[in-house]
């Protein structure tokens, strides 16, 4: 910027200086110093060939005087002669006549021209430049070259202005709108490159700033729905234990079925309390940032067929039927093992749970694109649209009519493919209603 300023400065003063110089040489040439037409002057209105005798009205209408010189470069003639010159060397005169040789300020101009008897002359008019002229000149040119600078620079200023008030005033504006804490600002302008430099980065810290905003106000969020969802998990449980227990205590002729069946309520409420804050407690630690997973190199190919095979007596006592979509070819993959064994359970727990008799359960692995991708899905009921937004959140159980679950499964799962730098997702692919894919880095030498 600073570069391509100068260079405009510079161009600026050349250009007036040229300029002044035409001004100045149009002023004393038509006004001032009014010189005469060369082009059209003719040796005859200066010197009579007949009588051999010089003309004056030219040399005093314009200034200057006429010298005649003869072949051997004497002075013949002179009209209103005003230096002591009488003869001209040929290499002298030819010196004198050369403007950027000469060492006076006299301008000279020659004619040749014939005397009375048929003699070879040169017809000299010599035009003093006076001082005051160049006095005059210059002061003209100094005039004109700070007028025009003056106004040159005056609209090279306006223009730069211009173009650096519409930037400044945004990235002020932008700056004050942050201290307000309106983080969606974002500054849009075109400038030099030193200029959109900062309106890049400006924008680049803008966009940090809203997302930390946004994650920080999520998390707070989070926070107040996990202290909501949990008080209001943890209010019926104690509730309904605390009302059996003083049932069994207050109760003067217990009958074994009834006192069975308060214990056994008191028994479910108090496994659910329990994996409850078993799941919280993993929910926690999977977002300590110092909790190292267990990575093993693994062929996950043999790791989730196995799994799947694992699971495989419980698939077939629901009534399912079960698909497989498994390739040969080895794929590995680093995963804690028994994180990962906690993810397949809950998906396909949750399969089994929600879901009648008679559904396909669907399992499949591939290698697409360097990673290493699951299918875990089924064709039963589905999710509801309003479940499938929110289905990754903390305590979402969905509108299903079976809710005995903490809610917290799916978010755990979410955590721990995130911790191995995978992704999980829900898929919207018939002919399965519930698909979910599961999306892991692969490992160095997998073709191993």
């Amino acid at each position: 910027m600073f570069l391509r300023n100068y260079m405009a400065i510079m161009g600026i003063l050349i250009g007036v200086t040229a300029v002044s110089l035409v001004m100045m040489d149009f002023i004393m040439n038509h006004f001032l110093d009014q010189e005469p037409d060369f082009n059209r002057i003719e040796a005859g209105q200066l010197y009579d060939q007949a009588s051999g005798t010089l003309k004056r009205q030219l040399p005093d209408r314009y200034g200057g005087w006429l010298e005649l010189v003869d072949e051997w470069g004497n002075v013949a003639a002179a009209c209103g002669k005003q230096d002591d010159i009488l003869s001209y060397a040929e290499d002298d005169l030819y010196a004198r006549m050369d403007t950027f040789r000469k060492g006076d300020s006299i301008h000279y101009h020659v004619y040749s021209v014939a005397g009375p008897n048929g003699e070879h002359y040169k017809l000299l008019w010599k035009i003093p430049e006076p001082l005051s002229s160049i006095l005059l000149a210059l002061s003209i040119f100094a005039g004109s070259a700070l007028v025009l600078l003056s106004v040159a620079l005056y609209f090279y200023t306006m223009r730069s202005v211009r173009q650096l008030k519409k930037p400044l005033q945004q990235i002020v504006g932008g700056i004050k709108e942050m201290e307000r804490f309106n983080y969606a600002t974002r500054l849009e302008f075109y400038a030099e490159k030193e200029l959109a430099e900062i309106r890049d980065a400006f924008n680049g810290m803008a966009e940090r700033i809203q997302s930390a905003s946004l994650y920080k106000e999520k998390a707070e969020r989070n926070r107040q729905n996990l202290l909501l969802h949990l008080s209001h998990d943890l209010k019926t449980p104690i509730t309904s234990i605390l009302g059996y227990s003083q049932l069994l205590l207050e109760q003067r002729e217990p009958g074994e079925s009834q006192n069975k069946r308060y214990v056994r309520y008191i028994h479910d409420k108090s496994s659910y309390m329990s994996q409850l804050v078993h799941d919280l407690f993993e929910l926690a630690k999977l977002d300590d940032p110092h909790l190292k997973l267990e990575l093993e190199r693994i062929n996950m190919t043999k790791w989730f067929q196995q799994t799947i095979a694992e699971r495989y007596p419980d698939i077939e006592q629901q009534g399912f039927e079960l698909q497989v979509d498994l390739e040969e070819t080895p794929l590995y993959v680093r995963m804690d093992r028994m994180q990962m064994n906690r993810v397949v359970d809950n998906l396909i727990g949750n399969a089994l749970k929600y879901n009648p008799s008679g559904t396909t359960l669907y399992a499949a692995c591939r290698e697409e694109e360097g990673r290493v991708l699951l299918w875990i899905g089924d064709d039963g009921i589905g999710l509801p649209v309003q479940d499938r937004e929110v289905l990754f959140d903390e305590f979402v159980r969905g509108t299903a009519p079976l809710k005995d679950g903490t809610g917290l499964g799916l978010a755990i799962c979410r955590k721990i493919i995130t911790r191995h730098e995978g992704t999980i997702e829900l898929l919207d692919e018939p002919p399965y209603s519930t698909l979910f894919r599961i999306g892991l880095p692969k490992a160095p030498g997998a073709s191993a």
